[in-house]
Formats: structure tokens, sequence, C-alpha cells
């Protein structure tokens, strides 16, 4: 039995959570076309009866804004040093400096490296051979796997890749699992994805969601309660959320409501509300408290 764990590494916006996605057949890491979604590090498991894989989806590595920004930065270093394999997901559409950078940095760790070109589906194949000739060129990397998460082009063929950097050893995971990450902060991920698909060009990236509280219901065991906080830094974006009479955010929790049912196979009762904590993003305290760094 082969086992290992592969770091899903790349600029924000590369396509590494839809890729994590691809491989799994199923949503473990939240998804949004806009950039820098992922906060925590994904463990999403894949276990065949010849080898277990733990693909860590990580962080998009750019340079830090903020405190938040220096701990998912941290996040992406340590999971590169502590991973058997990388993944170096390039965006064949946007290939630039970026890419070079985080190349640069692969290379220097002396990891083994598959260099995953996504988004082949956008690309004419002269422009795919550009951008192959140039990481082989100036990079040498051997192992170069052009690929479409969102379509699944090619990802089989870069999941048998993968496989042949993987040693012969014990599973990190009982088989039935597909994520190691804790219920709530999945549900927290649903919610704060929910949130991006609605107010994203008015609020990029100053919000968090806090689960309270996960319970069943007091007159039904059968219905789980929850109570969540959306974080905001501003007071005029806790009114954004909320929308004309509410109506924002009982959209938001009507889709979350329907995707945590989902996830936890019974019925939700989802109470949610919008709270400002200014600068959270500025105070590593409160990023712990939601979880950021500690996973």
């Amino acid at each position: 039995m082969k086992s290992g764990t592969v770091a899903i590494i790349g600029k924000p916006n590369a396509g590494k959570s839809t890729l994590l996605n691809a491989f799994l057949r199923a949503k473990v890491s939240i998804v949004s076309r806009h950039p820098a979604t992922t906060r925590f590090r994904i463990h999403g498991i894949k276990t065949t009866q010849d080898y277990q894989i733990v693909f860590i989806d990580t962080p998009g590595y750019e340079q830090p804004k903020h405190q938040l920004g220096e701990i998912m930065k941290r996040n992406v270093l340590t999971t590169v040093e502590d991973a058997d394999v990388i993944l170096a997901v390039c965006d064949g559409t946007d290939f630039d400096q970026k890419d070079n950078e985080i190349l640069l940095m692969v290379k220097n760790s002396k990891k083994p490296t598959v260099v995953v070109i996504n988004k082949v589906d956008r690309l004419k194949k002269s422009e795919l051979l550009l951008v192959i000739d140039k990481i082989y060129s100036e990079f040498g990397f051997e192992e170069i796997v052009p690929c479409s998460a969102l379509t699944g082009e090619n990802v089989e063929e870069l999941e048998k890749t993968i496989v042949k950097f993987l040693s012969d050893g014990e599973i990190l995971f009982p088989p039935e699992y597909t994520d190691s990450l804790p219920q709530e902060y999945k549900i927290g991920e649903i919610i704060r994805e929910k949130v991006f698909q609605q107010v994203y060009q008015e609020i990029p990236h100053s919000v968090a969601v806090e689960v309270e509280e996960v319970r069943p219901g007091d007159k039904n065991p059968q219905m789980l309660v929850i109570f969540a906080n959306i974080i905001v830094e501003k007071e005029s974006q806790k009114k954004i959320i909320i929308g004309k009479n509410g109506e924002k955010l009982k959209l938001i929790g009507a889709q979350a409501r329907k995707e945590i049912e989902t996830l936890v196979g019974k019925k939700v009762y989802l109470q949610l509300r919008v709270k400002v904590v200014e600068k959270w993003r500025e105070r590593p305290d409160i990023s712990r408290r939601f979880g950021y760094g500690s996973l």
C-alpha cells in the first residue's frame, strides 16, 4: 500500500480548491471565482485499494497585507516543509511573476514536485506549449501535467503521476475518511462561501464566520440547531450583509442551510447574526479563535 501527503500550492485563484474537489469527486473545500477564498489547510483524503493520498489544499501564496495574511503564508510554508510531494498549480491563462516565485520556492525545497498547468479548457494548444516550455527551460521540472480542474480533463492522469512519488507504508487516515476538517469548521466554511457569493464585490476579504453552537433541537432531537456569527470589520459592512429589511442575510441563511442539511443528513435550524469586530485580521488572537493558523 502506498501513502503520503501532497501539498497543493499556488497563487490565489489558480484553481487549487477546485482541483482538490475534482480529485475526491466531492466538495471538500469551498470554491469561488474570486481569489484568496481558502484560509485553512484543508485535508482531502483519497483512498483506493492500492494507495491513500492526503491532499492538503493551502491558502493562495502571496505577500501578506495583514496579520491574517502572515498566518496564511506560514501555513503554506509549513505545509511545503511537511509534505511528501508538492503539487504546484499554475493558472495557464495567467502565468506570471507570482507563478515564477512559487516555482522557485518549490524548486529550492527539493521535494518531489508535479507542476500542474490548470485551466487548459481555456487555452489554445500553442499557448499551452509556450507555458510548458517556459516551466521546463527555466526551472527544469520534468513532471508537468496540463489539466482542467473545472471540467475534469486529465485529472485522472495527474493522480497517476502523483502516485508514482508515494512511498510504501501504512495509511494515515481510516479508509472511510474523505477529509479531516471538524464539522463546525465545515459549517462555517459553507456559510462563508454563501456570503462570498452574495456580497463579494462590496466586502472582498474582511468576512469570517464563527460557529458558536451546534446541538440537537430541544423539541426535535433529529433536527440540528446551529448558531453562527458572520464577522465583519465595519458597521457599513454589517449593513451590506443584512441588506434591506434583512433580505440579504435571509438569502445567505437559506442557501447555507440547504447545503448544511446535505452535509449532516438531517434538517437544520440555522440562526445567523452579523457582528462587527474592528480590524480582526490584524489580531492573531481573533484569527486563532476562528481557527485560522490552528488548522
